[in-house]
């Protein structure tokens, strides 16, 4: 008798123990979501802050996509936006190594290859939801030179989170990873899906600031901010109290007060991230003007009539009209430049990128032929014209290439003393 009181209590003792061990498990686990509520916390407000005080587009972008990539704990990211005139998805900035960097200057094989838009099969950049991708299998939709170029940099998985405006797709953030824990990835896109609202609410606010150019849209756009600010700072202070209530609960053994509490964060972190949804649906796109551009375009039309090569035109930034001098310059380098590639380079691909800055003038062409020696002589290539179109402008033109790595074209002109 006295035996089997002893085994009943040793039983006892043992169940007790492992009670404890699960308490003090769901008590970390609590506290390590605690610690992620702050952190998410301190990332948005911080990043609305940003959106108040930064007026130039890019540089607020490419904090959103450093935000997204170190909340995720990822090793780099990128920004896409669609080209419908093409039906591409065009490579806006990529963050690799801690930088920031531009298409023009990305080795990214998208940026000469520009990916179709669709989802999945027909591509990787989906519609409505976010998609993660292991990339250690072949992946539908991905072009295999993209797959092998993102693998070469030791990511093993892909997030894809789109950036929606109403019912459009206006954008997308890529987050790469090292993981390939597919179920992690999966929790992390609530606070992913909240951060691409705020691009979206940026990109959309900032074209307004552009277009009008009045003290009555910059003083909405720093209200909307404010008043987003104010609201997340409240919702997520509400979450990080619950789940600071649901720890005492669980240390004090009451999971059903602390089920309660874990349920009120949940509701007020769903309520901050409809508010920025909200905020986001209230806008509208704005429609591009008309310039240069229409020109490249019919340059990129007749090149593609050739049936030689597959060209792609893509302008960033809002356009605007130029001086008759600056556009002739400028397009009887981009006409000499594709006249070359059509002659020498053998190319497949000519990718050219025309971008507003606020003060400069930026023309990227770039195509994946032969390239060439630049210590060799080149009777008839039209180099020093090129140079001294640019010279006349007051711009500056450089040539990269080597042979059998293709060619690229920069050019930049400051734009403030044509104002």
């Amino acid at each position: 008798m006295l035996k089997d009181e002893t085994m009943s209590m040793q039983e006892k003792l043992w169940r007790l123990e492992q009670e404890n061990i699960a308490l003090l498990s769901e008590v970390e686990q609590r506290q390590l979501a605690e610690k992620l509520a702050r952190d998410q916390s301190a990332m948005l407000i911080q990043s609305l802050d940003f959106l108040a005080t930064e007026s130039h587009l890019d540089t607020f972008l490419g904090h959103i996509l450093k935000a997204t990539v170190d909340q995720l704990e990822g090793i780099g990211g990128t920004l896409w936006f669609p080209d419908q005139a093409s039906g591409t998805v065009r490579l806006h900035l990529e963050y690799l190594d801690n930088k920031i960097i531009p298409a023009r200057e990305s080795h990214h094989p998208a940026v000469l290859m520009p990916p179709p838009i669709g989802g999945l099969p027909l591509s990787t950049f989906p519609g409505q939801r976010a998609e993660t991708y292991l990339l250690c299998y072949e992946v539908s939709g991905m072009p295999e030179q993209n797959r092998a170029y993102i693998m070469s940099l030791g990511v093993k998985t892909l997030l894809t989170v789109p950036m929606i405006l109403g019912q459009e797709t206006v954008g997308w953030i890529c987050i790469r990873s090292t993981r390939i824990d597919h179920n992690q990835m999966q929790s992390q896109i609530r606070v992913a899906d909240a951060l691409a609202s705020q691009a979206t609410l940026a990109m959309q606010m900032a074209r307004l600031s552009e277009k009008a150019r009045q003290t009555a849209v910059l003083e909405e756009r720093n209200r909307i901010a404010r008043d987003i600010h104010d609201t997340l700072a409240q919702g997520f202070t509400g979450v990080v109290v619950n789940l600071e209530a649901s720890s005492r609960a669980l240390k004090k053994n009451d999971a059903e007060l602390a089920i309660t509490h874990i349920e009120h964060a949940r509701e007020l972190a769903q309520a901050g991230l409809e508010e920025a949804r909200n905020s986001v649906r209230a806008l509208r796109p704005t429609s591009a003007y008309p310039g240069i551009g229409a020109e490249l375009e019919a340059l990129v039309r007749t090149l593609e009539e050739t049936g030689a090569v597959q060209a792609r035109y893509a302008c960033v930034g809002e356009s605007r009209l130029l001086p008759p001098d600056i556009r002739t310059e400028i397009l009887r380098i981009a006409q000499e430049s594709t006249t070359n590639i059509l002659k020498h380079a053998k190319a497949r691909a000519v990718m050219i990128e025309l971008v507003f800055e606020p003060d400069t003038l930026l023309l990227t062409i770039n195509d994946d032929g032969s390239g060439f020696d630049f210590n060799a002589r080149h009777d008839g290539f039209g180099l020093i014209g090129m140079h001294e179109r640019a010279s006349r402008i007051g711009g500056t033109l450089s040539i990269q290439g080597a042979p059998g790595k293709g060619t690229r074209i920069f050019l930049s002109v400051p734009m403030a003393h044509h104002a």
